[in-house]
Order: structure tokens, then C-alpha cells, then sequence
């Protein structure tokens, strides 16, 4: 399958027999790449630092646990969601607000990488139902007819 140009969200889907405990041995190379792709958006003011996070996580992994991922506050940063899903299928994916490549690049550059460590796994994009695109903060909704927010 070929990737689209621009997502919302890519998702990786571990093989059925896969968990959490599977991705202990990459996690640390998918989290340094976030953190690269974030770099512009991270303040020196963080309440956690990446290295906090990373440990956390995998904490969370090695005793085969939904650890929290890399959601960071700021509206335009790539985040890095483990779903809570009713059936038992590890998943992850990275968001962004809006369609663009980075989610592709990063999902397809994760992907590899999982590939290359035998991990399998499949990949979907724009799985989630998250309603009309957002604009940019502080301006009217996309769509309403006016740039100054007047009736």
C-alpha cells in the first residue's frame, strides 16, 4: 500500500500475538526520534523531560503495561498516543491537528525501523473520528466565512 501524501494520524498495529513487552527493545529509538521531531516546540519550562518520559514508558513496557506515550501540551507538536482498546491489539499512532507529512514521514520512518528489528506489525492512517480540521489558535473556525470573526 502506498502512503498518502498528508495524514492527520498514522497508526501502527502489532501482530495479534505482539505486546506491549515486544516494542521494550525500540521504544528508546521511536522516543529519541519524537523528541527530535518535537524540538521545535518544547519549552526549557517542561515539567517533564524527555528523559523522564522515556523512562516512564518504559517502565510501562517491560511489565507489559499501556504506558502514556509523548503528549505534549503544545498545540502543534506531534504526539505519540497508545490507545485504550477494548480488544487486546498493541497499537500506537502520532497525531498532529492538522493533515501534513510529518505524520507520514514519522509513521513510515517507524514503521522501518520495526521492520528491521522484526517486529510485525501493520500501518492505517486518519483512523480516528476527530471531527472538522481545527484552525490556527485565536482565529474563527475553518469555514465561517470571515477572517475578522464578525457576524
Amino acid at each position: 500500500m502506498t502512503p498518502p501524501v498528508k495524514a492527520r494520524s498514522g497508526h501502527i498495529l502489532l501482530d495479534g500475538k505482539r505486546s506491549y513487552k515486544d516494542l521494550v527493545k525500540v521504544y528508546p529509538d521511536i522516543h529519541r526520534k519524537l523528541v527530535e521531531v518535537n524540538k521545535p516546540f518544547t519549552k526549557e519550562t517542561e515539567p517533564m523531560l524527555p528523559e523522564v518520559l522515556l523512562e516512564e514508558n518504559m517502565r510501562d513496557l517491560r511489565a507489559d503495561r499501556k504506558p502514556a506515550g509523548y503528549n505534549r501540551p503544545d498545540a502543534f507538536a506531534m504526539r505519540l498516543i497508545f490507545p485504550i482498546h477494548e480488544e487486546r491489539r498493541t497499537e500506537f499512532y502520532f497525531s498532529k491537528p492538522a493533515r501534513c507529512q510529518e505524520v507520514v514521514q514519522i509513521t513510515e520512518q517507524i514503521s522501518a525501523l520495526l521492520k528491521r528489528r522484526g517486529v510485525r506489525h501493520s500501518v492505517e492512517y486518519d483512523r480516528l473520528q476527530l471531527g472538522a480540521p481545527r484552525g490556527v489558535p485565536g482565529l474563527p473556525p475553518m469555514g465561517s466565512g470571515s477572517a475578522s470573526g464578525l457576524p
